[in-house]
């Protein structure tokens, strides 16, 4: 039964009478005990009492039970709260029950309703199974806080990928984007990037205020992603730099995705003012470190447009 070590769960098997027949590793770890004799070892009073009653009977009704709430007790006397599953199947032409336990990770609010559990279980069987009802409620509870915990940690994800003031990709999501299309691009094929910087930008922020210097950028944000094509990664790269990450284009292909960009942006403004921005362009095929010679090509170039003026594209050839 080594297939039960792979299970992501502490596993128990015993036959019709709960004789142990064999454990995982896991439940080995989490009961902590000789694993020899019957099953009840494991459980405090209180739950070999709901074993009996109703977990039993259940079991041998319909074959099966799933997520009843019990109590686990280690060999140094620690109760854990468990849910628990149990399937009787054949084996060499005899019964057997397979348990699967899941540990209840909200501890504390478990622990108060096994209390209630043992002191109904105290009056009549009938009462503790209905705490057991009440306890898989609590169960589902848990089980839809887990799904809100699990949205919020893909939201954040999310904010981690991307710049919050203009809503478009950041660093660590241009590298991924780039990351992905080299898994799967060929020797031959090329990828471009184009590196955009404001001019005068700092000249914005001081005779306007940041304010008006974000507002810029903003607007800017917008019109680089009316410039791209479908698949194309629009990404802010810091300050007032921005990159566009085209793949599977060529160089003449980029240049043209650069004068849209001139074209998107001339009508941006800044108290009658116009907006302009410099443009490097670099294109490679794969290669190693290729994100940082790519950026460094884009670089020069957008160095070199700055050179002759600024306002214009330059292409590292």
């Amino acid at each position: 039964m080594f297939y039960l070590d792979r299970l992501p769960c502490p596993v128990l098997v015993t036959d019709g009478n709960g004789r142990i027949k064999y454990a995982n590793n896991d439940f080995k770890r989490l009961a902590d005990a000789t694993l020899s004799g019957d099953m009840d070892q494991f459980f405090p009073p209180a739950s070999r009492i709901f074993l009996q009653t109703h977990a039993w009977p259940l079991l041998l009704r319909n074959g099966e039970f799933n997520e009843l709430y019990l109590q686990l007790q280690s060999g140094s006397g620690q109760l854990m709260p468990v849910m628990t599953n149990a399937r009787i199947s054949e084996a060499e032409g005899s019964a057997e029950v397979i348990w699967l336990f899941f540990v209840a990770k909200d501890r504390q609010r478990f622990e108060t309703e096994l209390l209630k559990a043992r002191q109904q279980a105290q009056e009549s069987a009938a009462q503790l199974a209905k705490a057991n009802l009440a306890l898989q409620s609590a169960y589902a509870q848990l089980a839809n806080y887990t799904v809100e915990v699990e949205s919020e940690a893909e939201q954040l994800a999310q904010l981690s990928h991307s710049d919050p003031l203009t809503a478009l990709s950041n660093r660590r999501a241009l590298s991924l984007h780039v990351e992905h299309w080299l898994a799967s691009a060929t020797a031959q094929a090329n990828g471009s990037l184009l590196l955009i910087d404001i001019d005068h930008f700092k000249q914005i922020n001081d005779r306007f205020g940041h304010a008006e210097g974000d507002r810029v950028l903003i607007d800017l944000a917008q019109r680089l992603l009316h410039s791209v094509r479908s698949g194309d990664s629009v990404a802010r790269y810091g300050g007032e730099e921005f990159a566009i990450w085209l793949p599977d284009a060529e160089l003449d292909e980029a240049s043209d995705i650069a004068q849209r960009v001139h074209e998107q942006i001339r009508t941006l403004q800044v108290a009658n003012e116009t907006v302009t921005v410099s443009i490097g362009i670099a294109c490679l095929q794969p290669c190693e470190r290729y994100l940082t010679q790519l950026l460094a090509a884009a670089d020069r170039a957008l160095y070199e447009a700055k050179a002759q003026g600024r306002n214009r594209s330059v292409r590292h050839e």
